[in-house]
């Protein structure tokens, strides 16, 4: 459905040959070695996140209740310009070629998603080479992934303090300790483009989301000014409003039958699960079409269901041992940039009226016109 042959440069991924070697890899950089480094990360992601709202205003349109600013595009760079940081380093994520390719490239991928469910499978290299300029934005990336991967990494001159914990030097350094000589700089480039793929295109849309739930529900956000701690409104927006109706979605590398006989998937078949069903289930979510931003406050005795919890009542992220491991990543920058914004502004919609969404199949998507406004608080 993605075509990776032409958007991810050829990359093999519906093979089970050296399935382990990769599967280790992703796991070592994204779920073992990532989140104990944001941690060391928080104070960088916090100036760099100052420095991008500032631009953001600047670039935003007054009004007189304050600045008006297109919430999908501002929560799209904001988003991205972090988890730049995050996976790239600081060089590369000031980098404004760079940057821009990163903000352009998961748009080609699903521009090439939905054409290529619509026209034959020979025409894909064309219609890809005529969405994406030619791959313009992916071979920025991997160009300069590479540099860094082959005799570049000695001369790149990222601060020491980031280097270290960018995903770029924890991968090679990662892939030279591995036994295989599976792994090169062509395919280690490859294999972060489609890190980068996996774990961009979701934060910013629910942060999307959070916004406007934010917009429409003053109550929530003044409790939320008074004390941040957005844990419970951001999972309940995001059971409400999911990207995907349907969730832990599998590709059978090969026929396949479930224990009881049925169903019998056939190669290349894809199943799934309803997150719909599963997230409006009375059994676990009493008044399931109401929203509670307080859904998830725990009681005295309950520990608090965080946000990336992986859960069959919660399956935003997947589940099992496959389940999505940038979730960590998301959440803490989505709850920084939102905990930034209700700390120095009111935020609402410049049109109450506006459309908000659009469905595409089972896709939630966020109007690209829709604007919020940002209005300094007044603080006693």
């Amino acid at each position: 459905m993605l075509g990776f042959k032409y958007t991810l440069n050829g990359i093999e991924h519906n093979t089970v040959d050296h399935k382990l070697i990769r599967t280790r890899l992703y796991a070592r950089v994204l779920q073992v070695n990532g989140p104990s480094n944001l941690a060391a990360l928080f104070p960088f992601l916090k100036e760099k996140l100052d420095i991008a709202l500032r631009s953001e205003l600047l670039n935003g349109q007054a009004s007189s209740n304050g600045f008006t600013l297109p919430v999908a595009q501002t929560a799209r760079r904001l988003a991205s310009k972090l988890m730049a940081l995050v996976f790239y380093g600081e060089l590369l994520a000031t980098d404004e070629t760079f940057s821009n390719a990163l903000l352009r490239y998961p748009r080609d991928m699903i521009k090439c998603m939905a054409a290529f469910q619509l026209t034959p499978s020979f025409l894909s290299p064309t219609v890809h080479s005529v969405l994406t300029k030619r791959g313009e934005a992916m071979r920025t990336i991997l160009g300069r992934l590479r540099t860094i991967m082959k005799a570049g990494r000695e001369e790149w001159d990222e601060p020491e303090s980031t280097k270290e914990v960018a995903f770029p030097t924890q991968a090679e350094t990662l892939a030279m300790t591995d036994d295989s000589d599976y792994w090169n700089p062509d395919l280690l480039s490859q294999s972060l483009l489609g890190i980068w793929f996996a774990a961009s295109h979701q934060p910013w849309m629910f942060l999307d989301f959070v916004l406007l739930e934010l917009c429409a529900r003053k109550n929530y956000q003044r409790a939320l000014q008074q004390e941040l701690g957005p844990e419970s409104f951001i999972k309940e927006t995001i059971r409400l409003n999911p990207l995907d109706k349907f969730a832990i979605r599998r590709k059978a590398l090969e026929s396949y039958t479930f224990s009881d006989g049925f169903p019998s998937v056939s190669k290349g078949g894809i199943v799934c699960v309803s997150a719909y069903d599963l997230m409006h289930n009375l059994n676990y979510y009493p008044r399931p079409d109401d929203f509670d931003g307080s859904r998830f406050v725990p009681k005295a005795t309950e520990q608090q269901s965080k946000f990336t919890e992986v859960s069959d009542k919660f399956p935003v992220w997947g589940y099992g041992s496959l389940a999505c491991p940038g979730r960590f990543y998301a959440s803490l920058i989505m709850k920084l940039i939102i905990s930034q914004i209700l700390l120095t502004y009111n935020v609402s919609l410049e049109n109450e009226k506006a459309r908000t969404k659009w469905y595409w199949e089972s896709f939630t998507m966020p109007y690209e016109s829709t604007r919020i406004v940002l209005r300094e608080r007044c603080r006693s």
